[in-house]
């Protein structure tokens, strides 16, 4: 892999991390109280939703699996990003059970 495809791929990662990190602190901050009544969104907006967000958490996987590559030049960013992109995950994994109606 060439330098400049892993930079790409690291910041790449980076994003999504980010992104369904900042995705799932919206929805926890949003969540309804006990008992209040909520409508319910449109069926094409939460199919929309779910399939955004299934995306997000297997491009999430998927970088998980290029890690040893994305970081071969650079091994001291190999524990960063990990733990970076496992709580991505998991934050997307959030997300989609919320989308889900499981969580």
């Amino acid at each position: 892999m060439t330098e400049v495809q892993a930079k790409q791929e690291r910041f790449a990662a980076v994003v999504m991390s980010l992104g369904s990190i900042f995705i799932a602190a919206m929805q926890f901050l949003s969540r309804p109280e006990a008992g209040e009544i909520v409508e319910a969104d449109p069926d094409w907006y939460v199919t929309f939703t779910l399939v955004l967000h299934g995306a997000v958490l297997a491009l999430l996987v998927f970088s998980l699996t290029r890690l040893p590559r994305m970081t071969a030049d650079r091994p001291n960013l190999r524990m960063p990003f990990t733990v970076m992109v496992l709580v991505g995950i998991a934050a997307a994994a959030y997300v989609v059970g919320r989308d889900l109606g499981l969580v």
